[in-house]
Protein backbone atom coordinates (compact mmCIF):
# COMPACT_ATOMS: atom_id res chain seq x y z
CA UNK A 1 0.00 0.00 0.00
CA UNK A 2 1.41 3.57 -0.80
CA UNK A 3 2.07 5.82 2.05
CA UNK A 4 -0.27 8.52 2.45
CA UNK A 5 0.24 11.92 0.34
CA UNK A 6 1.16 14.71 2.93
CA UNK A 7 -0.89 17.75 2.37
CA UNK A 8 0.23 21.01 3.99
CA UNK A 9 -2.75 22.83 5.32
CA UNK A 10 -2.03 26.48 5.86
CA UNK A 11 -5.65 28.76 7.23
CA UNK A 12 -5.97 31.32 10.30
CA UNK A 13 -9.56 30.28 10.96
CA UNK A 14 -9.12 27.83 13.28
CA UNK A 15 -12.62 25.77 13.05
CA UNK A 16 -11.65 25.87 9.02
CA UNK A 17 -8.18 24.46 9.80
CA UNK A 18 -9.62 21.84 11.93
CA UNK A 19 -12.38 20.74 9.59
CA UNK A 20 -9.97 20.43 7.03
CA UNK A 21 -7.46 18.53 9.07
CA UNK A 22 -10.52 15.86 10.28
CA UNK A 23 -11.93 15.77 6.89
CA UNK A 24 -8.52 15.15 4.94
CA UNK A 25 -7.11 12.55 7.34
CA UNK A 26 -10.56 10.59 6.89
CA UNK A 27 -9.57 11.02 3.29
CA UNK A 28 -6.40 9.08 3.92
CA UNK A 29 -3.95 12.41 3.37
CA UNK A 30 -1.50 13.06 6.33
CA UNK A 31 -2.25 16.45 7.00
CA UNK A 32 0.33 19.16 8.48
CA UNK A 33 -1.74 22.08 9.80
CA UNK A 34 -0.75 25.50 10.22
CA UNK A 35 -2.28 28.50 11.12
CA UNK A 36 -0.10 31.20 9.18
CA UNK A 37 1.98 31.88 6.44
CA UNK A 38 5.34 32.60 8.17
CA UNK A 39 4.49 29.18 9.74
CA UNK A 40 3.54 27.44 6.29
CA UNK A 41 6.92 28.86 5.00
CA UNK A 42 9.15 27.78 7.86
CA UNK A 43 7.69 23.92 7.52
CA UNK A 44 8.31 24.20 3.35
CA UNK A 45 12.31 25.48 4.29
CA UNK A 46 12.87 22.50 6.87
CA UNK A 47 11.00 20.00 5.01
CA UNK A 48 9.52 20.40 1.04
CA UNK A 49 7.98 16.80 0.40
CA UNK A 50 4.79 17.56 0.50
CA UNK A 51 2.27 16.13 -2.50
CA UNK A 52 0.29 19.99 -2.73
CA UNK A 53 -0.37 22.70 -0.73
CA UNK A 54 -4.06 24.12 0.66
CA UNK A 55 -3.83 27.95 1.97
CA UNK A 56 -6.09 30.67 2.32
CA UNK A 57 -5.47 33.76 0.52
CA UNK A 58 -5.84 36.11 3.59
CA UNK A 59 -4.14 35.52 6.73
CA UNK A 60 -2.47 37.91 8.06
CA UNK A 61 0.85 39.78 8.47
CA UNK A 62 1.64 37.39 5.69
CA UNK A 63 -1.10 37.22 3.03
CA UNK A 64 -0.70 34.96 -0.44
CA UNK A 65 1.13 37.87 -2.01
CA UNK A 66 3.94 37.40 -0.19
CA UNK A 67 3.37 33.59 0.42
CA UNK A 68 3.61 32.33 -3.25
CA UNK A 69 6.74 33.74 -4.09
CA UNK A 70 8.52 32.57 -1.14
CA UNK A 71 7.07 29.06 -1.92
CA UNK A 72 8.16 29.07 -5.20
CA UNK A 73 11.45 29.81 -3.96
CA UNK A 74 11.52 26.88 -1.36
CA UNK A 75 9.12 24.26 -3.65
CA UNK A 76 9.06 25.15 -7.09
CA UNK A 77 6.83 22.40 -8.25
CA UNK A 78 4.54 22.25 -5.16
CA UNK A 79 0.76 22.66 -6.85
CA UNK A 80 -1.39 25.26 -4.30
CA UNK A 81 -4.79 25.31 -4.08
CA UNK A 82 -6.08 28.98 -2.87
CA UNK A 83 -9.09 28.85 -0.77
CA UNK A 84 -10.96 31.93 -0.29
CA UNK A 85 -13.81 33.68 1.33
CA UNK A 86 -13.27 36.30 -1.08
CA UNK A 87 -14.23 35.94 -4.57
CA UNK A 88 -12.31 38.43 -6.02
CA UNK A 89 -11.60 37.66 -10.05
CA UNK A 90 -8.36 40.03 -9.54
CA UNK A 91 -7.20 37.87 -6.88
CA UNK A 92 -7.67 34.62 -8.88
CA UNK A 93 -6.20 35.97 -11.68
CA UNK A 94 -3.20 37.25 -9.83
CA UNK A 95 -2.78 34.22 -7.54
CA UNK A 96 -2.75 32.01 -10.76
CA UNK A 97 -0.41 33.98 -12.56
CA UNK A 98 1.71 33.71 -9.23
CA UNK A 99 1.63 30.19 -9.17
CA UNK A 100 -1.32 28.69 -7.59
CA UNK A 101 -3.04 25.43 -9.29
CA UNK A 102 -6.58 25.90 -8.32
CA UNK A 103 -9.02 28.69 -6.46
CA UNK A 104 -11.94 27.67 -4.54
CA UNK A 105 -14.49 29.98 -3.05
CA UNK A 106 -15.67 29.47 0.85
CA UNK A 107 -17.52 28.25 0.93
CA UNK A 108 -17.54 24.70 -0.79
CA UNK A 109 -18.52 21.44 -0.65
CA UNK A 110 -16.13 19.02 0.87
CA UNK A 111 -16.68 16.82 -2.70
CA UNK A 112 -15.93 19.94 -4.51
CA UNK A 113 -12.59 20.46 -3.09
CA UNK A 114 -11.45 16.69 -2.76
CA UNK A 115 -12.24 17.01 -6.98
CA UNK A 116 -9.66 19.95 -7.22
CA UNK A 117 -6.99 18.01 -4.70
CA UNK A 118 -8.03 14.62 -7.01
CA UNK A 119 -6.72 16.75 -9.92
CA UNK A 120 -3.97 18.54 -8.73
CA UNK A 121 -2.36 14.93 -7.47
CA UNK A 122 -3.06 13.85 -10.68
CA UNK A 123 -5.80 11.16 -9.35
CA UNK A 124 -8.28 9.43 -11.92
CA UNK A 125 -11.54 9.12 -9.49
CA UNK A 126 -11.70 6.32 -7.92
CA UNK A 127 -14.11 3.92 -6.17
CA UNK A 128 -13.89 4.40 -2.36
Amino acid sequence: MDSAVRLLVADDDVDMLELLRRTLTREGFEVVPVSSGAEALAILRRDSRFGLMISDARMPPMDLEQLLPAVREVAPDLKIIVISGYSELDGYLRHTREGAYAYVAKPFKIPDLLEVIDRALGRSESAT
